[in-house]
């Protein structure tokens, strides 16, 4: 549901695109698709639009900016319906977009059936629990040797801390001097425990089936990006939006969503 409401929520902003890229990709490549929300009923959009809302731009902004820096390879990890490739095509600059094999299926044969241009685009099954994504890259024809701009826009959120770590970790090796990560990371405040934040999320939002596994205070998610052979250039500067308010050890805590870039 979340690749679909991420969709369905950029199709409906005005968004930038390049002199070779096709601005109306996004809106056609998305026609029919429908966010179910688990009990089966249609996800109301409009509650993602307001963290959409400044995520998609600083991400396009980020590709706009490695593409004019001559940066030739976009990796987009967990691209669900994203239409970034599409958008941003630019002449000598590939696209690699990850997921699911299911997502993947759909969105190869959604894109044969509106006939766009996507020769500089791959797309690359992954499991994101289970496989080596330095291994997947590779495979999918991901060249080690020059630089790449990382997206992982609301995705180590859904994966385990070790998942995360394994993954940063896996992308830093595949990394050639100038290559970027940029990723959305959920951050608690400073003096709570990220298990008992986890946790108390898992029961109060979720009823214990949660989805959401990684939210760290921000001193651990720098300590992380190091420990995976990333830097982060402006550690102290912060770019985020709030996600949403739960109360933890009896006080009402704030969980963001940071914008994180650093280099390998």
């Amino acid at each position: 549901m979340i690749r679909e409401v991420c969709a369905l929520g950029r199709a409906e902003f005005e968004r930038p695109s390049t002199a070779e890229g096709d601005p109306d990709a996004g809106r056609v490549l998305v026609q029919g698709l429908q966010a179910i929300d688990p009990s089966g009923e249609p996800s109301d959009i409009s509650l993602s639009l307001a963290l959409l809302a400044p995520r998609a731009p600083c991400f396009d902004q980020l590709v706009l900016d490695a593409i004019a820096a001559g940066v030739p390879q976009v990796v987009n990890l967990g691209a669900g319906y994203d239409d970034r490739a599409l958008r941003f095509r630019h002449s000598g600059v590939t696209f690699l977009d990850l997921d699911l094999p299911d997502i993947v299926g759909d969105k190869a044969r959604r894109l044969q059936a509106i006939g766009t241009d996507t020769a500089p685009l791959a797309l690359a099954a992954v499991d994101f629990h289970t496989d080596d994504v330095a291994e997947v890259l590779a495979r999918a024809g991901h060249d080690a040797h020059r630089p790449t701009l990382f997206l992982a826009e609301h995705l180590a959120l859904f994966l385990e801390p070790g998942e995360v770590a394994s993954l940063l970790a896996g992308l830093s090796g595949r990394a050639a001097a100038g290559s970027t990560l940029a990723i959305t990371a959920e951050v608690h405040p400073a003096d709570l425990d990220s298990d008992l934040v986890v946790s108390t999320v898992d029961d109060v939002m979720f009823g214990g089936a949660g989805p959401l596994h990684t939210i760290q205070s921000r001193d651990a998610w720098l300590a992380l990006f190091e420990r995976t052979g990333w830097r982060i250039d402006n550690a102290d500067e912060v770019t985020a939006v709030n996600h949403f308010e739960v109360t933890v050890a009896d006080r009402p805590t704030q969980i963001q969503t940071q914008f994180l870039t650093a280099t390998a």
